[in-house]
């Protein structure tokens, strides 16, 4: 997932320059592992029956309205993610030839 995260910076050209800032690496990194994390989470959950969350898991056949509840804002925070990081790559300058 790291991997995955650190790939725009990798194409973009920005870890080998070392006047670069490392700070904004390491926040853009952060920012695009958590759509990953999100999704993973949702993918378990919805394959296991147990939706991960905080203090434990959620059973699909015990509570099945929190199941379907942690799994709906899983997805609607994955939603939230993908449209901020398509708003960024589309309000991106073009470079000019």
């Amino acid at each position: 997932m790291l991997t995955i995260a650190v790939a725009p910076w990798l194409m973009l050209g920005f870890l080998p320059r070392t006047s670069y800032n490392l700070g904004v690496v390491a926040g853009g990194t952060a920012f695009l592992i958590m759509p990953q994390i999100i999704a993973w989470f949702l993918f378990v959950g919805l394959r296991t029956g147990r939706m991960p969350v905080r203090f434990g898991s959620e059973h699909r056949i015990s509570s099945p309205a929190w199941f379907w509840c942690v799994a709906a804002l899983y997805a609607a925070l994955l939603v939230l993610f993908l449209w901020m990081i398509i708003a960024v790559v589309l309000d991106m300058p073009m470079p000019t030839v």
